[in-house]
């Protein structure tokens, strides 16, 4: 073929029940000349079956199986087998639109980009959506400065490593975090466009995020939860070593990260004063932060200075009027 080799990874776990549509959505891709590298992570039900079923009928899905390991163990094994001169990522529960591969790497050429993007719809229960829009190839915008893009002049792009696509040498020296195995994509898209040079970007939803009990990220806080919570802020302010000249812009993103996970999204779904024993952690683990310099109260705006500062000292009446 004529057309370069993308490799697409699927990292698999317990997931027969959404399998079939997930893999049945890179077989009805327009772009062809695909590789779908899936790794069965330990799963327990029949993911394994379905993967040697797609395997059977076609050679372009490659299946590895290992202990089960997590999300960023899932997909750095599967970096290290792919074959393509460009990468994308699908989730086990979630499918593409049938022309994602074609409009990403086209824009991707014409741009003469590292990151092609677009955009993401999301739909509710077990029945799946049915892209029923066809496009023409095109795009929005182009981005030179991607990091800038994203974290300075807040320039739409997704902070989702399944509404890209990449040029597989970007990866070379990237992986994923360990200590992330739920959001890992936040870091990685971080370093990502630290390193790239250009993205460009369209709007087209060319990706359907299903919103299930499967979702890691919407799953209730656990103590593995909250130590991912507070290994991000530190693994961002880590790539400092990497690129100094972010310093400062770094620090803002753990700084907006930390009030999003510690404070913000905890006191939307849960009562401080009533949920104590999460408080307790959520509150001890944020003042690790703090005390470390990993969060410093001048990268974070006004607003949520007050409200990291009430959370931490539990005054809750003035919590619930910064929120």
């Amino acid at each position: 073929m004529s057309e370069p080799l993308i490799s697409v990874i699927i990292p698999v776990y317990n997931a027969e029940k959404y399998l079939r549509s997930c893999l049945d959505s890179v077989l009805a891709q327009t772009y062809k000349n695909w590789e779908a590298v899936c790794v069965n992570d330990g799963s327990t039900d029949n993911s394994q079956k379905i993967l040697e079923e797609y395997a059977a009928k076609d050679n372009r899905f490659l299946i590895i199986n290992q202990e089960n390991g997590g999300g960023s163990s899932s997909r750095n094994r599967a970096l290290k087998n792919i074959n393509g001169q460009f990468v994308a990522f699908l989730d086990n529960d979630d499918l593409y639109h049938p022309q994602y591969l074609e409009i990403l790497y086209t824009n991707l050429q014409n741009a003469h980009a590292d990151i092609s993007c677009c955009s993401y719809l999301k739909f509710y229960g077990d029945t799946d959506h049915n892209f029923t829009e066809r496009y023409t190839v095109n795009f929005d915008n182009i981005q030179t400065s991607p990091f800038k893009a994203k974290f300075g002049r807040k320039k739409k792009i997704e902070s989702l490593m399944w509404c890209k696509l990449y040029k597989a040498e970007l990866l070379k020296n990237i992986s994923f975090s360990t200590k992330l195995p739920a959001i890992n994509d936040i870091l990685f898209n971080i370093e990502i466009l630290l390193a790239s040079k250009c993205a460009v970007c369209c709007k087209y939803q060319l990706v359907a995020y299903r919103q299930s009990n499967n979702n890691q990220t919407l799953k209730p806080l656990s103590d593995k939860r909250i130590e991912e919570y507070t290994a991000l802020p530190a693994e961002i302010i880590n790539l400092i070593k990497t690129y100094p000249q972010e310093q400062k812009t770094l620090h803002k993103i753990a700084g907006r990260y930390a009030y999003g996970m510690f404070v913000k999204d905890f006191c939307k779904k849960y009562n401080p004063q009533k949920d104590m024993i999460l408080y307790e952690k959520l509150r001890f683990n944020l003042q690790e932060l703090v005390h470390q310099k990993i969060i410093n109260y001048s990268d974070i705006s006004l607003k949520h200075k007050i409200a990291m500062f009430a959370f931490l000292h539990k005054y809750f009446t003035l919590l619930k009027f910064t929120l």
